[in-house]
């Protein structure tokens, strides 16, 4: 149980790292709730980690009844990752690089802490649940869902937002979805000597 919430914890660090560090100094969008949160704080000034709360809370609420364990372990990763966003918030702008290479480190991030989380069955959001109730009913691939899912949101994203950074958050969903994929699919070996 402890290894699950350790794993849960590191998730929701990394994910935090590639919004701060890499996404929110650029005005760069993510896919999923945390996209919309991204999109509303640019636009109205709200901070991101308080909106995916918001947002997430009625979604979680309507997920009580699929599964209780796997409810509350999502429950915590969302949680966790609202408050990790906001509380590493200080990284913001840490690094100046490329925007290219912000774009693409960002999704490697958050993919990372992405796919450790959907292994616990826990997620940072309502996009990562419904992916994982997707993925169960249709035999898919929790990431390929996502990646999907996240695409439009950038779409969105970029038509609201009009600027000419926000074409860059595309990559942000390509790498996202592609290491989250290969993160949930990723089978556990075991090696005797």
């Amino acid at each position: 149980m402890y290894k699950k919430l350790i794993a849960i914890g590191i998730g929701s660090v990394f994910v935090s790292i590639g919004i701060n560090v890499f996404i929110l100094p650029l005005q760069l969008v993510t896919g999923g709730i945390t996209g919309i949160s991204l999109i509303i704080n640019y636009l109205l000034g709200y901070k991101v980690g308080v909106m995916i709360f918001c947002l997430n809370l009625p979604i979680y609420l309507l997920a009580l009844g699929f599964n209780r364990s796997y409810f509350l372990n999502a429950i915590y990763g969302m949680v966790l990752s609202a408050v990790m966003i906001d509380l590493l918030f200080p990284l913001h702008g840490m690094f100046h690089l490329p925007i290219i290479l912000s774009a693409c480190l960002g999704g490697v991030f958050n993919g990372i802490g992405t796919g450790i989380m959907l292994r616990q069955h826990a997620s940072q959001g309502g996009v990562d649940l419904f992916s994982l109730i997707l993925a169960k009913w249709l035999s898919l691939n929790p990431g390929i869902i996502i990646l999907v899912i996240d695409a439009s949101i950038i779409i969105s994203g970029i038509l609201l937002l009009q600027n000419d950074t926000a074409i860059y958050s595309l990559f942000i969903v390509v790498c996202s979805g592609i290491v989250t994929s290969l993160i949930t699919s990723f089978k556990r070996i075991i090696v005797y000597v």
